[in-house]
């Protein structure tokens, strides 16, 4: 299948996904860890000294910045796990393809967001 997209502009756009792509590889690392038997990232608790009289508000705090880590880390990983795709269908050539519909995804929509799989106007129905 023969990309409408000229070799230019896939080329930048790999460029860019891979640049994102070590961008959220370098924030995973700074708030969790990969655990290769799940194959997911978990997310790290926070470091805080213990045996301070505040030992309660610290306990407190660091629940709240763990959860936020945790939110983070899926954020993260849906971000991470859609531009590997977008990476493979270029190694394939397939970039640009709607998964809804088989058509091609506008230029524009992918300047804009690189890891788009489907057109603007089906991106709810994945």
């Amino acid at each position: 299948m023969r990309s409408r997209y000229s070799q230019e502009f896939i080329d930048k756009q790999q460029q860019i996904l891979l640049k994102n792509k070590a961008a959220i590889e370098q924030d995973l690392s700074s708030i969790s860890r990969y655990d290769e038997s799940s194959g997911t990232y978990i997310a790290l608790q926070p470091d805080f000294d213990s045996g301070t009289v505040e030992d309660q508000a610290d306990d407190s705090a660091e629940s709240e910045i763990f959860q936020q880590r945790e939110a983070q880390v899926s954020d993260l990983e849906k971000s991470f796990s859609e531009i590997k795709l977008a990476l493979k269908k270029i190694d394939e050539g397939n970039y640009g393809r709607c998964e809804s519909t088989g058509d091609w995804i506008d230029e524009e929509r992918l300047k804009v967001y690189p890891a788009a799989r489907t057109c603007a106007d089906d991106h709810s129905q994945l």
